[in-house]
């Protein structure tokens, strides 16, 4: 009975997600049709998170599967693993979505508010179809679907030159890694005839081992690809800023981790793991996402675009705690393999947690400045009061301070990090407790980036009349914020919740694996910890009035103004400073009159950040097409006697050829 409760449920998810919502948004502009629609979009997800509850705690599975009305096999259904992805996407998508209600009401016009609707409601079924499908032909149909929607979202946003050449890239990057996540689903055909992943599963055992490693890299680069790692992420600063910020965070928040689960169902479902370099190739990938990640967005002060960077460093410590459980895995060492997958998967869930609320907030304060640059923000803490304080707790969870969600999973990955010195391998134990160096350097570096935003946008005074006027966001759009700001509190002050089922989780994926200590012990400790430091801070609060003596000082004059506070820029230069070996950034001083140096009329400053590796990788690769490109123009004449001749030639080196051939 209760399983056919829960594919009632899971029918009815996708039946208002990619039908009913759709259609009634298409085919009706009334008020009343399209809140019917919403209603239809927050509710399905309300039982999607349901259906996923009972899966990811209980002992549920689902299964179902439409191949009598498709061409190919195609079958969704839910074990452990799909079950948590889908609580991600779900329990993102209601005060998302909740967000977007005033949002897309106050930004656009009537029709095209039905259409973002509708490609909002499709975009969520995608990411659903992806995570939930049970065969090959399933997955890569949301995966496709996934990219085009997300395009059309962000397109929808505006149609200039510069958004088309972004959105360009996107899709151009999306395909060369789906181009790969194909090939990755193909080479296990010779071996399981089908490409249902049960099939996948029973044929991997008699994959030759050149075939497992050319799986594994193919699924790495077009997952990683999906996921934003480097240098593979040119597309994430790009498209991610320019969507609205509802979409900006479903893709940030949501749709980077059906990527992370892609490679996971590989890896560890897949292929059980392989050899160390497997893991070593991943942990590399990480740590170079993690710290170029967190430096080039400590030096944006675009809001949005500072947020879009985070989550390539974010992705980065994902992939550390996935390399970590590789590398333990093929050291025979189950239960710490166990414990940094625990890790890397706590993150995923996070991470969409606390980044969506980052995009949200960023949303919010677009609405209410019509801008997201840092340097015309300032002083909104008074005028956004909730908005403030929900940005505020996302920032601490992603820096990782405790009682946030952030802390729970990276503590996590720094235990499984330190546990390397116990391996009998002496790389190993050299290279993971290196990690720790690794992690930490970037945890103080997003600290500082995070102190940066919040100081400069929230705190001091407002640096331009629109930050002035600036109100306080709309009901609905504080809802959004408060449920994702509570959820991040909830995870960092009772993280057993998740670790318990996540245990079992990394149980079906690692044969062997126990449940790891470390996860009892601060599923324990720190809701006892959390208990002291609320109690001594709700009886200090109680006992304690706080006034001000005397005013702010003023270093010596009589009033303050906005332009006596640190600027973005400002606040970043001694790290950008430190670390300009990586930025190399294009410096331009311009004086004038040019024949007066020591008494200009003006004086202009431009400096250029290139990322090292468009100018080391992207660009000479770009170069080349182009030159080769421009070569080949030549044999375009428009002379039709030459094409003859081109045709003639060809036909006669195929004879050839073929001749040879017997």
């Amino acid at each position: 009975m209760q399983v056919v409760s829960i594919q009632v449920a899971f029918g009815f998810l996708l039946a208002s997600l990619g039908l009913l919502a759709p259609l009634v948004l298409i085919a009706s502009r009334t008020k009343r049709a399209r809140a019917f629609a919403i209603t239809l979009i927050v509710g399905s997800n309300v039982v999607g998170w349901f259906v996923a509850a009972l899966c990811f705690w209980g002992e549920s599975k689902l299964a179902l599967t439409f191949s009598g009305f498709t061409p190919f096999p195609f079958a969704l259904g839910l074990d452990r693993l799909s079950a948590f992805f889908l609580l991600l996407i779900c329990t993102v998508a209601v005060p998302v979505a909740i967000f977007a209600v005033s949002y897309f009401d106050k930004h656009y016009g009537e029709q095209r508010r039905n259409w973002i609707w509708a490609f909002f409601s499709l975009f969520l079924l995608s990411m659903i179809t992806v995570v939930t499908a049970s065969t090959g032909f399933a997955f890569l149909v949301g995966w496709e679907l996934m990219t085009l929607l997300s395009a059309g979202l962000i397109l929808m946003e505006g149609d200039s030159a510069e958004r088309r050449h972004n959105v360009f890239i996107y899709l151009l990057m999306m395909h060369a890694g789906a181009a790969a996540v194909v090939a990755s689903f193909f080479l296990f055909l010779p071996y399981s005839h089908s490409l249902d992943f049960a099939g996948i599963r029973a044929a991997s055992p008699v994959v030759p081992a050149g075939i497992r490693v050319l799986i594994f890299l193919l699924a790495f680069v077009g997952f990683g690809t999906k996921a934003g790692i480097i240098p593979l992420h040119l597309w994430l600063p790009r498209a991610h800023p320019i969507a609205p910020s509802p979409a900006s965070a479903l893709m940030s928040g949501v749709m980077l981790k059906t990527a992370v689960y892609g490679f996971v169902r590989f890896a560890f479902d897949f292929l059980g793991g392989g050899p160390s370099w497997f893991g070593y190739v991943v942990l590399v990938a990480g740590a170079v996402s993690g710290l170029l990640g967190v430096l080039y967005a400590i030096a944006e002060h675009d809001l949005k675009r500072l947020l879009a960077y985070h989550s390539v460093e974010n992705i980065g410590i994902i992939y550390l705690g996935l390399g970590t459980s590789l590398v333990f895995l093929a050291n025979h060492a189950p239960v710490l393999a166990a414990l940094a997958l625990i890790a890397a998967l706590l993150h995923t869930l996070n991470h969409a947690l606390f980044k969506s609320l980052l995009f949200l907030g960023a949303g919010a304060i677009s609405n209410a400045t019509h801008t997201v640059d840092l340097e015309e923000l300032g002083g909104l803490q008074r005028r956004m009061p909730v908005t403030g304080t929900a940005f505020l707790i996302a920032c601490c969870s992603i820096v990782g301070l405790p009682l946030f969600n952030g802390f729970i999973s990276e503590w996590l990955t720094f235990r499984s990090f330190l546990a390397g010195s116990v391996l009998l391998n002496t790389k190993a134990q050299i290279v993971l407790p290196l990690m720790v160096g690794v992690l930490a350097l970037i945890g103080g570096l997003a600290a500082a980036c995070f102190v940066k935003v919040f100081g400069v946008a929230f705190l001091g005074r407002p640096r331009s009349s629109e930050a002035e006027h600036a109100v306080e966001a709309p009901l609905l759009m504080r809802g959004g914020m408060t449920m994702l700001a509570a959820a991040c509190l909830l995870i960092g002050i009772l993280p057993g919740v998740l670790l318990r089922p996540l245990a079992s989780l990394t149980q079906v994926l690692i044969p062997g694996a126990g449940v790891p200590d470390e996860t009892v012990s601060i599923a324990r400790i720190i809701p006892w910890i959390a208990a002291i430091i609320l109690g001594v801070t709700a009886i200090t609060a109680l006992t304690t009035r706080v006034q001000r003596m005397a005013p702010t000082w003023g270093c010596g004059l009589s009033q303050l103004t906005s332009r006596m506070q640190y600027t973005s820029t400002a606040f970043s230069k001694p790290i950008r400073f430190v670390f300009s070996s990586v930025y190399k950034p294009d410096r331009k001083l311009d004086k004038l009159p040019t024949d007066k140096p020591y008494f200009p009329v003006s004086i202009s400053y431009r400096s250029v950040r290139t990322t090292s590796y468009e100018k080391a990788l992207y660009r000479p690769f770009v170069d080349l097409i182009v030159s080769a490109a421009h070569q080949l123009r030549r044999l375009q004449t428009g002379n039709i006697q030459v094409y003859l001749l081109y045709i003639f030639l060809t036909l006669v080196a195929l004879l050839t050829f073929l001749r040879f051939q017997r």
